[in-house]
């Protein structure tokens, strides 16, 4: 019983492996917070992206925070369902996908969105790729496409809604 037991734990660890980075998050160059990701391949097509970061800066008097957990399913190469849980400074913001079979079906607090584009290249993949040749990436904590700008060999825009603009840096394919 104890080597069928090992030999389950053995076939388990062989079909599911994982890549794991930490990122240290800065701002004016000063370390605030940490985060942390994973891509779990769960064997038959399944892919779970995890991640966790928090950060804490204190801004003339003023103490802000951040806490973000991702928790992404992709099945076959398409996005099958993601959570997303956003913090700041106390204000909870929670957004869930789930792939029904026909559309993306999003839930952003009270809002209910309905996507039919297929998802192959959302936010999480930024980490564990450079995404030469995507104009466009599908954000899970905003619940819609963003539009790519590479204008520098190596560098992606993403400019937000908001005006926010994001901007990642990859060097020999990996992001810094």
């Amino acid at each position: 019983m104890k080597h069928l037991a090992a030999l389950a734990f053995l076939l388990f660890a062989i079909a599911t492996s994982a890549q794991k980075h930490t990122y240290d998050v800065e701002l004016f160059g000063k370390k605030i917070g940490t985060t942390v990701v994973e891509r779990i391949d769960k064997g038959n097509g399944e892919v779970e992206f995890k991640l966790s970061s928090s950060s804490v800066v204190n801004i003339f008097f003023t103490r802000k925070t951040s806490v973000m957990v991702y928790d992404v399913v992709y099945k076959n190469g398409k996005l099958f369902s993601s959570y997303v849980k956003n913090v700041k400074d106390d204000v909870t913001e929670i957004v869930t996908i789930l792939w029904d079979g026909v559309k993306y079906v999003i839930k952003k607090g009270e809002d209910v969105l309905v996507q039919t584009q297929p998802i192959d290249f959302s936010s999480v993949h930024l980490y564990f790729m450079e995404p030469k040749g995507i104009s466009k990436i599908f954000s899970e904590r905003l619940g819609t496409f963003c539009l790519f700008d590479n204008s520098v060999a190596g560098v992606y825009k993403c400019k937000l809604s908001n005006g926010v603009e994001n901007i990642y840096r990859y060097k020999n394919g990996v992001l810094y």
